[in-house]
């Protein structure tokens, strides 16, 4: 397609804009009590997916500190990071959590955890972000798109109803952070002289 006819699809929101959409879905929106476990408990490769997605999401905090800090020039953004991006996605890994411990009641879902974030916590570290907050968006902007597209396959594979459900609100939650981050990198890159390469 042209780029004119997918441009209204990706037009830059502001950190104000951004912030209304959360809060639209919560937990308590989400029916765990009605997860049927038979239509994918023996499937492991979507149980494997699930788990790992609930420990990444979850363990936000300890990425959204160290970029909040980087981008604290930028205080609206630094803010949205931490009070609007931070719990949202946290709000996923929790969501996720409670459907993988509704479907997999056997697994013990702390000691997994535990272990993942043992290793993953040394890895979110300050040197781990790109030079310039302009290029940090670049690539959160390609983490998100990665993000929405994993979250909607798994709401098209999905044949349990409430998993299904649950994906898609996910989903749509990252389009929102891709927008916005992608808005913030559209306000650095040229006071940074950011360039194709």
């Amino acid at each position: 397609p042209h780029a004119s006819s997918i441009e209204p699809a990706m037009q830059p929101v502001t950190m104000n804009e951004t912030a209304r959409s959360f809060h639209q879905w919560s937990l308590d929106d989400i029916p765990f009590d009605q997860v049927d476990p038979q239509r994918v408990h023996d499937d492991v490769a979507l149980f494997q997916l699930l788990a790992a997605s609930s420990f990444v999401e979850i363990d936000t905090p300890f990425y959204a500190n160290h970029l909040a800090e980087f981008a604290r020039e930028d205080e609206p953004f630094a803010q949205w990071v931490l009070e609007g991006w931070q719990p949202e996605e946290v709000r996923h890994g929790t969501a996720l959590k409670r459907y993988v411990t509704t479907a997999w009641p056997e697994y013990d879902w702390q000691r997994a955890y535990d272990e993942f974030h043992a290793e993953y916590l040394p890895l979110c570290v300050d040197e781990v972000l790109q030079p310039t907050l302009g290029l940090e968006m670049i690539s959160r902007g390609v983490v998100e798109v990665g993000t929405s597209t994993f979250y909607g396959m798994i709401a098209s594979y999905a044949r349990e109803p409430v998993l299904k459900t649950l994906a898609a609100h996910i989903r749509a939650d990252e389009v929102h952070h891709y927008r916005a981050f992608l808005e913030t990198y559209r306000r650095h890159r040229e006071a940074e002289h950011t360039g194709r390469m």
